[in-house]
């Protein structure tokens, strides 16, 4: 009996070393068949070329985005130009210079030779672009919050006040642009506004700023002072009688700076007081107040003698 169970339990291990060695062989034929058909050059492509459609699916949603991306920054951009810069008499940045430091065609050599060159090359030139003009961007409103700094110092330096105190006697006789000439008889532009009244009329600084020159010439404005007051502005007075500045005096929105005659080529005593922005001649009756009761006028000006105290 003992001989014959010694005998079904080596048959036993017998019939699992079998089973054993059979699930290799099979597992290797398995694994050699896979490797085969793998091999296929058809096969293998089909493979490839499924991973590289889901990558190229990939790249498109990455520059979808990115294009939604540059338009939101174009958007920035144009209210920047539009809104934000002119409101502080800023000028505009053009898009030259939004683009300067544009990265060149080698950046993008290393994807030559890639299937789908061009879209990952446009990708990267749209990813690029982005990141310097979101720079130029950022760069622009660290400007405009430096000037909105100096907004106090900009109100004070725009030509808000009318330069002669309204009222009686007071009147405008020739407006900025085209008119006839009252003395050479053809129409000529008109770069100022003339504002007439009686001679010795006290003439006030229209805004802050620097005397840049005081002059006389006999066949032009007469005697003439000129302002600078900052951030563009700038202001000239002429045909005056007299002028009790000097060039480098700083002088005050409302002081006085001579009274009104009619010297040079005039017909009549008068201003002929002219505003400019950037070196170029803008109206005037578009800066200063109309309306202002000569009483009130009066308390925001110093007159010649206050100002010699």
């Amino acid at each position: 009996m003992a001989s014959e169970g010694n005998i079904k339990r080596r048959w036993k291990l017998l019939r699992a070393a079998i089973y054993v060695v059979l699930g290799f062989a099979i597992f290797m034929a398995y694994m050699l068949l896979v490797g085969k058909v793998y091999d296929i050059p058809g096969l293998r492509q089909l493979v490839l070329e499924r991973r590289n459609a889901v990558l190229v699916d990939k790249i498109q949603f990455v520059t979808s985005k990115t294009a939604l991306q540059q338009e939101r920054l174009r958007e920035l951009e144009l209210r920047d130009n539009k809104v934000y810069r002119p409101i502080f008499g800023m000028d505009e940045l053009p898009d030259e210079v939004r683009s300067a430091g544009y990265v060149s065609q080698e950046r993008y050599a290393a994807f030559d030779g890639y299937e789908n060159a061009a879209v990952l090359e446009q990708t990267a030139r749209r990813q690029d672009m982005i990141e310097l003009r979101t720079y130029l961007q950022s760069r622009s409103y660290d400007d405009i919050e430096k000037v909105a700094m100096r907004m106090e110092d900009m109100a004070k330096s725009v030509p808000s006040l009318m330069p002669v105190c309204p009222g009686p006697g007071i009147r405008i006789t020739s407006p900025f642009g085209y008119r006839l000439h009252p003395i050479a008889g053809y129409v000529i532009f008109h770069s100022g506004t003339d504002i007439a009244g009686p001679k010795g009329t006290p003439i006030y600084a229209a805004a802050d700023g620097t005397v840049t020159e005081v002059k006389h010439n006999y066949h032009g404005y007469g005697n003439v002072v000129y302002i600078d007051h900052g951030f563009g502005y700038s202001t000239r007075y002429g045909h005056l009688l007299a002028a009790n500045v000097e060039p480098g005096q700083q002088v005050k929105r409302g002081d006085q700076i001579g009274t009104m005659g009619r010297s040079g080529r005039a017909t009549g005593p008068h201003l002929h007081y002219e505003v400019l922005y950037k070196t170029r001649q803008v109206n005037p009756w578009n800066f200063f107040e109309k309306s202002i009761p000569p009483k009130l006028y009066m308390s925001l000006v110093t007159p010649a003698e206050q100002m010699a105290e």
